[in-house]
Order: C-alpha cells, then sequence, then structure tokens
C-alpha cells in the first residue's frame, strides 16, 4: 500500500521509514500511523506521526484519512522509574 497526500505526505508499506500500528479500545480500533513528510520540495525525508479511526475493511481509505484529517501524536514525557 502507498499512499500519498496533498500536504506531501508518503505512507509506503515497503519504506522502513514509515510503519503502521494497531491498537484496540473502548471498543474502537485505532492506528497509529507513521509517514514520511517530504515537504513542499518533495525532497525532504521528516517522519510524519498520526493516528485516528482505522477500519480492516477500508485499509488504504483509512490511513488516507488518518494523513489528511487525523490528528498528529502528542509529545509524551518520559515515565521515570
Amino acid at each position: 500500500m502507498k499512499i500519498e497526500t496533498r500536504t506531501g505526505l508518503v505512507y509506503d508499506e515497503s519504506d522502513p521509514g514509515c510503519s503502521l500500528a494497531l491498537a484496540t479500545t473502548q471498543g474502537e480500533l485505532f492506528a497509529f500511523v507513521v509517514a514520511i513528510d517530504t515537504g513542499h520540495d518533495g525532497q525532504q525525508r521528516h517522519p510524519a506521526p498520526y493516528w485516528g479511526r482505522y477500519s480492516h475493511e477500508a485499509p488504504e481509505a483509512s490511513v488516507e484519512r488518518i494523513l489528511t484529517t487525523g490528528s498528529a501524536w502528542p509529545r509524551l514525557p518520559k515515565l521515570e522509574g
């Protein structure tokens, strides 16, 4: 699967810089997607983590929706201990 958005985000399951992890909580399925932000010139390679609802019945549409309307992952503080 390869998804490219108009804003320069690229998710390519064959790219080692991209990843997709699924998690179910409170009866809903979510995906945590790391895509590549290629920047305005299409030449950059910055990790772009986004998350949102996911459907096994429509994986490509789910990833595209996450990259276009999902939320960026928050930076969580490191836990001590």
